[in-house]
């Protein structure tokens, strides 16, 4: 998906072999408002404006209203890019449907530090005050040529797995809309298999080489309610958490995030 910034690509144009199913484009657009307020149309109808606003909750809102509109699903993006959106701004939206957790441009805050929360732990923020909203990982891609400079913002340092049955842009989209995915960058974690069933939240790891793994079962506030080794982690709900969620930690030092699963009411 090429999402630039207030523009939208017809993608009809940039498939090169139209016999081939093996690869598919999405129309997307970076609707880019004021204070570093970004908010992804993903396979949108049409190109949207920013729709602007008094404060981070109406200028958001705003231009989400306009997204679902254009027939899109909206992704609120990076949040900690110069601190731009808090975790209660979020809370207080309206069918948002993904948040970027992990967006690794070159100068965004991406981990807690100097007493200010990362982007994961905003979002386990918003996830406590009872909003549904999934995780993506993005590269956030600026830069496609010359020299490769850490200082540059390159393709292929974070995307998602999705599950679907087929490669189509009404799947694809179908399986963000259920949070039917995971999300994961720099040399990837490959998940066999998320099983979420009454009782428990299980998980499936492919291994690679000779990498190990742990799974963290993460609920309310961030809090870790299990730690477990291995390659098939799993966790039985107790019943008294709002929500639980999971992220698996390779010895490479990647990680994969999958989507919470409510146990209790959300709005």
């Amino acid at each position: 998906m090429i999402t630039d910034h207030d523009t939208i690509t017809d993608v009809k144009y940039l498939d090169a072999d139209k016999n081939a199913d093996n690869f598919i484009l999405i129309p997307g657009e970076e609707v880019t408002d004021t204070k570093a307020r970004h908010v992804n149309g993903i396979n949108l109808k049409r190109q949207v404006k920013p729709q602007h606003g008094d404060g981070t909750v109406e200028n958001l809102q705003r231009n989400i209203d306009v997204i679902r509109e254009a027939g899109g699903i909206a992704q609120v993006n990076h949040p900690n890019w110069k601190h731009a959106v808090k975790c209660e701004e979020i809370a207080a939206l309206k069918n948002p449907t993904l948040l970027e957790v992990l967006n690794d441009d070159k100068y965004n805050n991406i981990v807690a530090a100097g007493g200010l929360p990362g982007a994961e732990e905003i979002w386990d923020c918003v996830l406590s005050k009872g909003l549904l909203i999934y995780a993506v990982s993005t590269d956030d891609t600026h830069d496609y040529e010359g020299e490769f400079r850490a200082d540059r913002a390159y393709p292929g340092r974070g995307w998602i797995m999705v599950r679907a049955k087929e490669l189509t842009p009404e799947a694809i989209v179908g399986a963000l809309q259920k949070g039917d995915f995971y999300a994961t960058g720099g040399l990837g974690i490959a998940l066999k298999d998320i099983a979420i069933t009454d009782k428990t939240y299980s998980i499936k790891i492919a291994p690679q080489s000779d990498f190990t793994y742990t799974t963290r079962f993460i609920g309310k506030d961030g809090a870790i309610l299990k730690e477990e080794f291995g390659l098939e982690p799993s966790y039985t709900f107790k019943g008294d958490e709002p929500y639980v969620r999971a992220k698996v930690i390779c010895s490479s030092g990647d990680f994969a995030i999958t989507q919470p699963v409510f146990l209790k009411g959300t709005k």
